[in-house]
């Protein structure tokens, strides 16, 4: 069927769809290709008796009425036509108060095969629409190692079946695919590191591809390069952020599937992954802060070995007096335990004799309690929360620790929480100048153990979480949020549901912050914004959000990753009626994605069938989730990026799941290829296998890359390709190009009619304008001046306008032409307005 016709029969199906009998008083009756039409009429008479039965006299009378102009109708043919007769008769009138009878009659452009009578309130069109849809299609593929696009062409219209990639990369030296500088990376002892930090033989958390579980892997090599381009990729729920370059790959979550894309791929849209909680078992952080005490009594032990290593030495007690700054009075009373020992005295000393200073003070030594004060010897969650305000709200001196706070019931909580826990009696004060509360631990012992048991916490903008708090266990990482979420934390509620949030003009502790939180399956959006609201900095805060709500089921952040229709037909093939789940049929279309909660309380727990449960349960366990991309922004500017390899080819870039550089060599690029050529296979076999319909597949690719593919096709598939031609592209560029490059296979197909017409109009408005004409008024006068040889229409023009030029075709025996706006070339005539000419001469 060409377009002409097509256009004829979408015009007659219009015009039927437009009536509506009061009652089922309109009749439609099907006869197929050589269907002996007199057994058609006998059984129209029958229905006229039948008929009579009807209760209400006015449906009655207009169906025994159609059906007698119907018969009439059928009278004028001879014998049933070739391709079969369409048959409709009714009541036209759109007055109530009139009776129109008419018969409607068409000889489909295909053989009619269904025989059918039907009297309803609209007429049955079904059939006839079928046929407007092109029943035969060639297959299309174009594909090379790293990019692959399954589609189809139906009639005139190219269409994208399926689209994919292979995250094989090109041939690059190590060292290509990169992070910017800052980028946090998670290790497995809980240490949250700056990637230029990382080195073999460092673990990094990484997923298992069998399971999705998070596990460690190592880091085994890492390079610095400078790039010309950052791709900051932002996703939302929860919003996070990574920057890198553009040949970077990403884990894209397709049906069930993660698939590998590069970040110059990827768009507004794609689902990458994170992790939903990243388990570390952590470990009590022992301190030895006996060496922060400021003097020392010596036991009597300390006392002989003091004396017999200077004597081994051969050093007077003048002679190590003078050594260490001091006089040979003191060494004797340090000896003799007369008077205690300064620590730095101490040091110097053990230094002198070759002692060690820390295993001297364990050993040898007693902290003299000249003041109570009292050093904690491991990291506790108290501890750990002290510093956690600290790092918000503190600053330190020599011999002091201060902390400024604005609300007075926080201050006095941290005085009265931590003069118990360091034994200590601190000073309070508000200063009204300033307004705010100020805080003051004066202790040189604990100002000395934070410096140097916590080397991290340095000027605001330089300062890191410790690693001794991040390589704890949960309980003290505990106590360090709740310590910063005090100095730096709000609550901002909005209708029962609101955030918590973090903010600070720390960009690393934030970002560490965000990953500490996953350790407690506690999901938060990372957020950059500039501080506009303050006058005095025009520094950019960081901040981080997580959702508090009243009771319910309903997240945007911690959903299922694995696709509705892929659940659906997992219960399916157990038997499952979905009726079962109401509520889900939404999510079972691919028309949303689904919470974990509602899936849990919707479908699992709806479960009956062992087997079906554990595999859904798998699902429900998934330890990734998925997360949108919202933008993609393309920064040009020199940047010095790093680079690294992880034995398990994955680890996670500020909390989302990334490829690494491994994969570049040639042997696992091949066996990338493979598995590639293979995934294209199955999509090939799920497309046009066991389809009758299926005129013949064309495959299209650069190279021999389509050659080596072809291996892995079933035998089947290889007998129906018709063509293998040479392409450049591989998307749905590359199908459009691969249907152009095969006009010789296509050559009486519509759409190479259609494209080899419209080639002929484009090419003479290119190079002879004055033979055509394009636009309603020009081709209209064109027409009347009988100089039209072929006159092309759009089949997307208004149906009156149609006609119209129908009728000055035909008075002028002019061709017509009626093409598809599916080719590129039917858009670009549309685009001049729909209508165009060819003409046989020229006109002014």
């Amino acid at each position: 069927m060409n377009t002409k016709e097509k256009q004829k029969l979408k015009k007659f199906i219009r015009e039927l769809k437009g009536y509506r009998g009061r009652h089922t008083e309109l009749v439609s009756v099907y006869i197929p290709a050589d269907y002996d039409l007199i057994k058609i009429i006998q059984h129209l008479q029958q229905e006229q008796d039948t008929a009579s039965n009807i209760k209400d006299a006015r449906t009655r009378a207009n169906v025994i009425d159609s059906l007698e102009r119907m018969i009439r109708y059928l009278r004028l043919f001879k014998k049933t036509p070739t391709n079969g007769l369409a048959v409709f008769a009714g009541n036209a009138s759109e007055s109530d108060n009139k009776i129109d009878i008419r018969v409607w009659g068409i000889e489909p452009p295909i053989p009619l095969k269904t025989r059918l009578y039907r009297c309803d309130q609209t007429f049955v069109t079904d059939l006839l629409e079928d046929m407007i849809e092109a029943q035969e299609f060639y297959g299309l593929i174009v594909m090379d190692r790293r990019e692959a696009t399954i589609g189809i062409l139906k009639g005139t219209l190219v269409q994208v079946l399926n689209h994919m990639t292979s995250g094989v990369p090109g041939k690059q030296k190590a060292g290509g695919q990169c992070h910017v500088f800052g980028t946090l990376v998670q290790t497995s002892t809980g240490n949250i590191v700056k990637i230029e930090k990382l080195h073999n033989p460092i673990n990094v958390k990484s997923i298992s591809y069998s399971n999705y579980s998070i596990k460690e892997s190592m880091v085994v090599d890492k390079w610095t390069v400078k790039k010309n381009e950052i791709y900051r990729i932002k996703t939302k729920h929860p919003q996070l952020i990574v920057e890198c370059s553009k040949d970077h790959f990403f884990f894209v979550a397709i049906n069930s599937a993660l698939i590998e894309k590069p970040a110059e791929e990827l768009k507004k849209g794609d689902i990458l992954v994170m992790p939903e909680k990243i388990e570390v078992p952590g470990n009590l952080q022992e301190i030895k802060s006996k060496k922060y005490y400021n003097s020392f009594t010596l036991n009597k032990l300390g006392r002989r070995l003091l004396k017999n290593r200077r004597i081994e030495k051969k050093l007077f007690q003048r002679e190590l007096a003078k050594k260490i700054g001091a006089d040979q009075a003191r060494i004797y009373r340090f000896e003799y335990g007369i008077i205690n020992v300064k620590r730095g005295l101490l040091r110097k000393v053990c230094d002198v004799l070759n002692l060690d200073f820390e295993w001297f003070l364990d050993e040898c030594c007693v902290h003299h309690k000249y003041s109570n004060i009292k050093l904690p010897n491991m990291i506790d969650r108290q501890l750990a929360q002290f510093l956690g305000y600290y790092i918000g709200d503190g600053c330190s001196e020599k011999d002091r620790i201060t902390f400024f706070e604005q609300r007075k019931d926080v201050a006095l909580y941290y005085k009265n929480q931590f003069d118990k826990y360091f034994n200590i009696v601190s000073s309070y004060k508000f200063r009204v100048s300033k307004n705010y509360h100020q805080l003051r631990f004066t202790s040189r012992p604990l100002v000395r153990l934070i410096k140097e048991e916590f080397s991290e916490l340095k000027k605001t903008l330089d300062s890191e979480v410790p690693k001794k708090i991040l390589e704890s266990p949960n309980d003290v990482v505990a106590g360090f949020l709740r310590g910063y979420f005090d100095s730096e934390g709000y609550i901002n509620p909005r209708n029962g549901k609101g955030s918590i949030g973090i903010g600070s003009n720390n960009k690393t502790i934030i970002g560490q912050v965000h990953l500490l939180l996953l350790r407690f399956g506690i999901i938060s959006s990372y957020i950059e914004q500039d501080n506009k609201k303050n006058p005095y900095s025009n520094k950019t805060i960081y901040k981080l959000k997580t959702l508090i709500a009243k009771k319910s089921n309903r997240s945007h952040v911690r959903q299922i990753i694995v696709p509705g229709k892929l659940i659906r037909k997992l219960i399916e093939d157990c038997g499952y009626n979905l009726s079962l789940f109401p509520k889900v049929s939404n999510f079972f279309n691919d028309g949303r994605r689904m919470s974990k909660q509602i899936f849990r309380n919707s479908i699992l727990n709806h479960v009956k069938n062992q087997k079906l449960y554990k595999k859904l349960e798998k699902i429900y366990n998934y330890n990734i989730l998925p997360v949108e991309i919202a933008d993609i922004e393309v920064i040009n500017k020199p940047t010095k990026m790093v680079d690294i390899t992880v034995k398990n080819r994955n680890f996670f870039a500020n909390g989302i799941l990334v490829h690494n550089s491994a994969q570049r060599f040639a042997r696992i690029r091949e066996g990338l290829a493979k598995e590639f050529y293979k995934r294209i296979s199955e999509v090939a076999n799920k497309e046009f296998l066991g389809k009758k319909e299926i005129k013949g597949i064309i495959v299209g690719g650069p190279g021999p890359t389509k050659e080596e593919f072809m291996e892995y096709l079933n035998n089947e598939i290889k007998k129906k390709i018709i063509a293998v031609k040479d392409v450049t592209y591989t998307d749905e560029f590359g199908l459009n190009n691969l249907v152009e490059l095969s006009q010789d296979i296509l050559a009486k197909e519509a759409i190479a009619e259609e494209r080899k017409l419209l080639v002929e109009f484009f090419t003479k408005l290119a190079q002879s304008q004055e033979k055509i004409a394009y636009g309603y008024e020009n081709v209209k006068k064109a027409l009347e001046y009988g100089a039209v040889e072929k006159l092309i229409l759009v089949d997307k023009l208004d149906d009156k306008i149609i006609d119209e030029f129908d009728n000055l075709a035909t008075e002028s025996n002019t061709e017509l032409f009626i093409v598809s706006t599916d080719t590129q070339e039917g858009k670009q005539l549309r685009d001049l307005g729909g209508i165009g000419a060819i003409l046989r001469f020229a006109i002014q």
